[in-house]
C-alpha cells in the first residue's frame, strides 16, 4: 500500500471535504490527515495525505468525480515525486509545515522545502521541529546549513545537535564556521560536548571522523550478566556488539549480543570475545574504511590508535553513505566534471553548474585542438579522396566508447579492491587481460567496418585502412582506458579523475594520426 499526497484546487462548497474523503474511501483507502485553506475567487486549496493500494491517476480520477470537473488534483507518492506538490501547498501558508511535520518523514519535507524560494525557506526554518532541523543540518547542503544559520537562533541549533548521534552531530559541527561552532560547543551539556571535542580532532573524511563513541565498552574480566546490565541501563548507537577491553582500555575483542543472551551469566567475556579480522586507525580514509568492511563482510569495525587503545565503531550505516558520496563523485569525474557539486542540484545556481563542468571541458578543448592540428597536416589525403574523412567521427567515437569502458571497469575495481594497483601481479594481468578483449572486440568491429567502408566507398584499399584502423585503435584504446586509473592510483590521484572525456581526448588525437597515415600509406602509396 502507498502513501501518496493528493492536492486539490477546487471551487469551495460546503460539504467537498467529506465528499473526496468518501471518495478515497470507496477506493479501499484510509485518509491519514487532510488540511486546507482558502484562496481569493472564492477557490480552496486542500492536501490530503492517503494510503491507498491504487495508483495515483485512479485516486485523481476519483476526487476530481467530486470536486468538479474544473478542479486540479494531482496525486503523487510521497517522495521527490509528491515535492512539488508539497512545496505548493505550502508556500501561501508556510505554517503550515507545523502540522504536516507528524505526518511527513524529514526527507519529504527536505524534498519539499528545496523547491520553496529561498524568502520561504527562511520563514519556515524557526518553526521546524528540533528533530526535523537536525535532520536538515545534516543532510542538507552548505547553502542550506547557511540559510538555518541565518534564520534561526543558537539555541535552535544547540537543540538540534542534541538529536543526532554523537558522529553525525560532528559532522554538522564541521559544517559550521568557527565562531558558531565555539558557541555551540559551550552551550552543550558537558559530557556531550566532551565526546564531540574529541572527535572533532579527526578530519571528517577519515575513520575518526565518521567513528561513534556511543558503544557499550566492558572490561574482559566483567561477566555476561555485566555486561547485560550496561545493556539495560544505557542508550547507545551500536546495540548489538559489546566492546571488551583490558588493561588501560586495550582492544581485546567484540561479542555480539545474539551472542551474549545465548552465554551463561557468569561467563567470563575474556573467554566468548572474538578478536577482529581488521582495525584501523583514526587517520585511515573513509574510503579505505569502507573497502575493508566490504572487503571482510563486517558490520562494525573497531577504531584504534597506535597502541590499539579502543577509539569507536564505524558502522555500515556509516559506511553506506560513505560509498554514496564516493560514488557520486566518481560518477561526476567520470562524466568530465570537474569536481563534485557541493550543493543539491535544485540548490545549485547557474554559476555552480559553469564552475563545476566549465574548466575540464576548457582543457579537453585544448587538447582537442591538437586534433585539429593533426587533420589539417592531411589535408592534402583529405582533398585526394574526401570520402576518408566520413569515417574520422565513426573511429573516434569507437576508440572513445572502448576507452570509457575499459576505464570505468577498472576504476570499479580499484575502488572495490579487487585489484591493487601495487600488485605487479594483479596489475600485469589486469592489462594482459585487456589486451585479449580488446583484440577480440577489435577482430569483430574490424570485419564490419571494412564491410561496412567497401559498401560506402566502393575502395578495397580504403577499406582496409579502416578496418586495421579500428584494430589498432581498440587495442590501444582500451590499453589506454585501463592503464590510466591504475597508473593514477599507484601515483596516489583518484582514479576516477582519469575519467572517460579525457581518455576520448587522447583517443581522438591517436586515431587522426593512425587512421590518416594508414590511409596515405595504403590508399594513395605517399
Amino acid at each position: 500500500m502507498a502513501r501518496l499526497a493528493v492536492f486539490v484546487d477546487a471551487r469551495d462548497r460546503p460539504g467537498m471535504l467529506s465528499e473526496i474523503t468518501a471518495a478515497i474511501h470507496r477506493l479501499g483507502g484510509n485518509v491519514v490527515t487532510s488540511m486546507g485553506y482558502s484562496l481569493e475567487g472564492g477557490r480552496a486549496r486542500l492536501l490530503l495525505i492517503v494510503d491507498v493500494d491504487r495508483e495515483p491517476d485512479e485516486v485523481v480520477e476519483a476526487v476530481r468525480s467530486v470536486a468538479g470537473e474544473d478542479a486540479r488534483v494531482e496525486a503523487a507518492e510521497l517522495g521527490p515525486d509528491a515535492a512539488g506538490l508539497l512545496a505548493e501547498f505550502i508556500e501561501d501558508k508556510p505554517g503550515i509545515v507545523t502540522v504536516l511535520e507528524s505526518y511527513l518523514d524529514p526527507p519529504d519535507i527536505m524534498d519539499a522545502l528545496l523547491r520553496l524560494p529561498e524568502h520561504v525557506r527562511k520563514r519556515i526554518y524557526p518553526m521546524l521541529s528540533s528533530s526535523v532541523l537536525a535532520y536538515l543540518l545534516s543532510e542538507g547542503d552548505e547553502d542550506t546549513v547557511k540559510e538555518i544559520l541565518e534564520s534561526v537562533k543558537i539555541r535552535d541549533i544547540v537543540d538540534a545537535v542534541q538529536w543526532l548521534d554523537p558522529d553525525e552531530a560532528v559532522d554538522v559541527l564541521q559544517k559550521l564556521p568557527e565562531q558558531t561552532r565555539r558557541a555551540v560547543l559551550q552551550m552543550l551539556p558537558e559530557e556531550l560536548r566532551s565526546q564531540l571535542s574529541s572527535l572533532l580532532r579527526y578530519p571528517p573524511e577519515t575513520a575518526g571522523g565518521i567513528m561513534t563513541t556511543s558503544v557499550p565498552v566492558v572490561d574482559a574480566d566483567a561477566t555476561v550478566q555485566d555486561a547485560l546490565q550496561l545493556l539495560r541501563r544505557g542508550e547507545y548507537d551500536v546495540k548489538d556488539v559489546i566492546v571488551v577491553v583490558e588493561g588501560d582500555g586495550k582492544l581485546y575483542g567484540l561479542v555480539p549480543v545474539d551472542e551474549l543472551l545465548r552465554a551463561k551469566p557468569e561467563t567470563p567475556l575474556r573467554k566468548i570475545a572474538r578478536r577482529p579480522p581488521v582495525t584501523v586507525e583514526p587517520e585511515e580514509d573513509q574510503e579505505e574504511v569502507a573497502r575493508l568492511m566490504l572487503r571482510y563482510e563486517i558490520r562494525r569495525l573497531p577504531v584504534v590508535d597506535r597502541d590499539n587503545r579502543f577509539l569507536g565503531i564505524v558502522a555500515i550505516e556509516d559506511v553506506a553513505y560513505v560509498l554514496a558520496e564516493e560514488a557520486a563523485e566518481d560518477v561526476a569525474k567520470l562524466g568530465g566534471v570537474f569536481e563534485k557539486p557541493r550543493e543539491r542540484y535544485l540548490h545549485a545556481s547557474v554559476l555552480d553548474l559553469v564552475k563545476t563542468r566549465l574548466p575540464w571541458l576548457l582543457l579537453i578543448y585544448l587538447v582537442e585542438s591538437v586534433t585539429a592540428s593533426v587533420i589539417k597536416g592531411y589535408e592534402d589525403v583529405i582533398e585526394r579522396i574526401a570520402v576518408a574523412a566520413a569515417f574520422i567521427p565513426l573511429i573516434m567515437d569507437t576508440g572513445g566508447n572502448i576507452g570509457s569502458q575499459a576505464s570505468s571497469t577498472i576504476v570499479r575495481a580499484l575502488a572495490l579492491g579487487e585489484i591493487s594497483e601495487r600488485n605487479r601481479r594483479d596489475v600485469i594481468y589486469t592489462v594482459l587481460k585487456e589486451l585479449a578483449t580488446a583484440a577480440v572486440v577489435g577482430s569483430v568491429l574490424a570485419s564490419i567496418g571494412f564491410v561496412f567502408a567497401y559498401l560506402i566507398g566502393h575502395n578495397a584499399r580504403l577499406a582496409l585502412s579502416i578496418a586495421a584502423t579500428l584494430f589498432i585503435v581498440v587495442i590501444f584504446a582500451d590499453v589506454i582506458g585501463a592503464s590510466l586509473p591504475i597508473i593514477a592510483r599507484r601515483l596516489g590521484l583518484d582514479p576516477a579523475a582519469i575519467s572517460s572525456p579525457f581518455v576520448t581526448t587522447i583517443v581522438d588525437v591517436s586515431v587522426a594520426i593512425i587512421y590518416l597515415n594508414l590511409v596515405a600509406k595504403l590508399v594513395l602509396g605517399l
